[in-house]
């Protein structure tokens, strides 16, 4: 059977890497959003508990139920709290309209805009945000912003954290004139820490894809040894050998020079693959070449071995396809078996 393989070494490897970066493990906030970006929310969330994380971060409420009772908080990133099984949780509340709807005692983390202009309020209505929620008692537990260029070399990522720097300094004076605790901060994603150096001055880092081995910065602004977590691999479904000039596969893209054993294996891409159509030359992992078409449940590769891995690492996938390696994390299909590997050794 076609499954997923998680590497509780790799991982564990990953968050020791980024928590050097902002003063310990208490600091991270692991982002588990959208399935845990393809690994498994139910696989992930775990793992991360075991080695000391506390706090996460996930899409909607019904994440965030699923785990909450595994860390000290969940923040919900884009839902609003449903019912009572949501009063554990924190909410990214990224409007004042928003911020004024939610029910009383609502936990919340409002998002200020210091310049990705996709979300979040606006640096002038602080204090609005502050005075609604003292009117609806709401607990303000948190202010955060988000890099929109940190993996990209030039300015933009210093005159955010400058703002968000401003913007802190606001937020404390206002929680102490509106009777509220001090919020606790964060703005730095996965590269804004990787490419942080000096005294880590947030209370937390929201760490996404460089927890699961990736990173898209230049290597001029540092070379890190991340581990991938997640490998994909394929069931043998059948063998034949192809004579030359018999084709395989939908449209015939493949066609034989010469005899060779084939096989085919249980993945295609309505298990996440992208619909490679034959085209062009894709490898998987150890420089396999694909076969023709992709189908909807299956892939073809010269040899007979049992199973084989599609990738260790999907950086390779993602420049096959144009892309990026969140995309081809995320589209894996969430009823694809996972394993834990390492976990109990």
């Amino acid at each position: 059977m076609a499954h997923i393989r998680l590497n509780f070494h790799h991982y564990r490897h990953n968050l020791a890497l980024l928590a050097s970066k902002c003063g310990g493990i208490q600091k991270l906030m692991v982002v588990l959003k959208d399935n845990a970006y393809g690994h498994g929310l139910s696989q992930m969330a775990p793992l991360a508990a075991a080695v000391g994380v506390r706090y996460a971060a996930v899409k909607d409420c019904a994440e965030g139920v699923k785990i909450a009772g595994l860390f000290e908080r969940v923040l919900v990133l884009a839902d609003t709290p449903r019912d009572e099984t949501c009063a554990s949780l924190a909410f990214a509340v990224h409007s004042l309209e928003t911020l004024a709807t939610l029910p009383s005692g609502t936990l919340v983390h409002v998002n200020v805009d210091t310049g990705m202009h996709r979300n979040g309020i606006g640096q002038e209505m602080l204090e609005s945000a502050f005075s609604i929620a003292q009117k609806h008692n709401l607990v303000l537990e948190g202010i955060f912003t988000h890099f929109h260029s940190a993996d990209v070399l030039g300015s933009d990522y210093f005159v955010q954290a400058q703002r968000f720097k401003e913007v802190k300094e606001k937020a404390k004076a206002l929680a102490m004139r509106f009777g509220f605790m001090e919020p606790k901060f964060h703005a730095c994603n996965s590269a804004g820490l990787l490419r942080w150096h000096g005294a880590f001055e947030d209370d937390f880092a929201r760490v996404g894809i460089a927890s699961y081995g990736y990173t898209d910065l230049p290597e001029c602004l540092g070379v890190f040894d991340l581990k991938p977590v997640l490998s994909l691999w394929g069931k043998r479904m059948s063998s034949r050998t192809l004579l030359p000039g018999q084709k395989v596969g939908y449209g015939g893209m493949f066609e034989a020079t010469r005899p060779m054993k084939i096989s085919t294996y249980d993945l295609g891409y309505g298990d996440g693959l992208f619909r490679h159509d034959g085209t062009k030359t894709v490898c998987l992992h150890g420089d396999v070449p694909l076969l023709g078409r992709i189908s909807m449940d299956s892939f073809t590769v010269e040899g007979e071995a049992e199973e084989v891995c599609v990738f260790e690492d999907a950086t390779s996938l993602a420049k096959a396809a144009n892309t990026i390696t969140y995309e081809v994390l995320t589209r894996l299909s969430p009823w694809l078996v996972r394993l834990v590997i390492g976990r109990d050794e």
